[in-house]
């Protein structure tokens, strides 16, 4: 599936393509925004920050915003679809984001989707 990133939520998602679809990238954990998230609900391994969900949101704009992403759907999770996603370069966009500081490794969610663990 082809993304032209037209907006971005959170550092993790969703990504909202041109085309109306919204994209949650899949293994990966980021400060957000939703009152309703697990940080919120006092989960650990949250972070639950606004300053934090900004800079992690600001990461990922610089990664992507208005570029072309190759997207394979995983699944779906509230009205988006979860996937992996590629940048033009070739690079994973969950492992450039957890090398870019902007979202932690969710090792339960990388295992149910077979993802490998991102080379350090």
């Amino acid at each position: 599936m082809i993304c032209v990133v037209a907006a971005i939520h959170d550092g993790d998602g969703p990504i909202h393509c041109a085309n109306g679809v919204a994209i949650r990238i899949a293994g990966i954990q980021a400060p957000d925004f939703e009152s309703a998230s697990p940080c919120r609900q006092h989960k650990p391994g949250y972070v639950c920050d606004d300053a934090k969900a900004e800079a992690s949101r600001l990461i990922l704009m610089h990664l992507i915003y208005r570029q072309t992403l190759v997207c394979e759907p995983l699944a779906r999770s509230h009205k988006r679809v979860v996937a992996r996603c590629t940048l033009a370069d070739g690079r994973d966009l969950r492992c450039a984001m957890i090398r870019a500081g902007g979202a932690v490794e969710w090792p339960e969610y990388r295992e149910r989707y077979g993802l490998e663990p991102c080379p350090r």
